[in-house]
């Protein structure tokens, strides 16, 4: 046991070195001044963070007049075009009237023909187109006269 005791000093003095060996290689490194860096660092990142705040606000502000004028020339174009077609929709069912009309005076114009090469008497025509016996007389007399027109057309020719 003597001989143990003799080996266990100088091995407890190795491993006491050791340790305060590694306390000085682990204090070599100043821990306030870590810190310091790290805090540093931290500062720097909250500096940098701030300025990309202001940035973007700046940014947020541009892009509201912009999108402020944009707004004001859609609801321009929105109300230019709005008025057009209201004056479009007014418009257009009185000239669908006409053009209603136009189809059915040229219809009537149609059914008198008809009922003339039928060779009807006018006041029976008149009674079936619903018009008085004057216009129908009219009619009946411009399409005898385009018929003669047209017969006499060919004969011109040779």
């Amino acid at each position: 046991m003597n001989d143990l005791l003799v080996w266990m000093t100088p091995l407890l003095d190795a491993a006491v070195l050791l340790m305060v060996a590694a306390l000085l290689w682990r204090l070599r490194h100043d821990p306030v001044a870590t810190w310091q860096a790290h805090e540093k660092r931290l500062k720097e990142l909250l500096e940098s963070f701030r300025l990309l705040a202001a940035q973007s606000e700046g940014a947020a502000r541009e892009l509201d007049g912009a999108l402020g004028q944009r707004e004001e020339r859609l609801r321009t174009l929105a109300a230019t075009t709005a008025a057009s077609t209201r004056a479009t929709q007014t418009t257009a069912p009185a000239k669908r009237a006409e053009a209603a009309r136009d189809a059915e005076r040229a219809d009537v114009v149609a059914r008198v023909r008809r009922l003339a090469a039928e060779a009807l008497p006018l006041e029976e025509i008149a009674r079936r187109v619903d018009m008085p016996t004057a216009e129908v007389r009219v009619l009946v007399g411009l399409y005898a006269e385009q018929r003669r027109a047209a017969a006499a057309a060919p004969t011109e020719r040779k």
